[in-house]
């Protein structure tokens, strides 16, 4: 597995009083088509937060779910790919975090039942969609949508990530 340390405020493991995990899932069908999240203005991949003490996968399972509206187990093991974010005082409550972002990759034809969604208010309001990008323009569209977005991190990791899944 690849790892990538972000620690720009220098803190330590001793410093850090809080934790935030997410996983996410690069989905590849059988057409050679990586399937990404478009939300107000970014793009980045199915997944999320996961919450308490749920594992990676069962964090993937309950975000396809509400994503995509499936009931699907990606049955994804270790991760290929992880992220860490030491942030300082972010976002200004006084808390000093690691950020753990945790990148699966799975093989499925995923087609999302729209009608069984269960989108927050945000992914609603920031015009939620699930696309599938061929995997020999997804960086050229993805490097158009950092000039515009407004999460430059979030796109940015996500191009690095489908970058190493692409080179493995």
């Amino acid at each position: 597995m690849k790892e990538i340390i972000i620690n720009e405020d220098k803190l330590t493991e001793e410093e850090v009083n809080g934790v935030v995990k997410r996983a996410k899932l690069v989905v590849e069908n059988s057409n050679g088509e990586l399937l990404l999240v478009k939300c107000h203005g970014n793009c980045y991949l199915i997944g999320g937060h996961v919450d308490g003490e749920e594992e990676d996968n069962d964090t993937l399972i309950r975000e396809i779910k509400e994503e995509a509206g499936i009931d699907y187990d990606p049955k994804v093991g270790e991760p290929f790919y992880s992220i860490k974010y030491y942030c300082r005082d972010y976002p200004d409550d006084g808390k000093n975090t690691k950020y753990i972002s945790n990148y699966y990759a799975v093989k499925y034809d995923l087609v999302p039942n729209i009608d069984n969604v269960n989108l927050t208010e945000d992914e609603a309001e920031g015009n939620f969609q699930l696309v599938y990008i061929a995997k020999d323009e997804i960086l050229n569209e993805m490097n158009e949508i950092l000039k515009t977005c407004t999460r430059k991190n979030v796109v940015k990791d996500t191009i690095a990530v489908i970058e190493e899944y692409l080179n493995k």
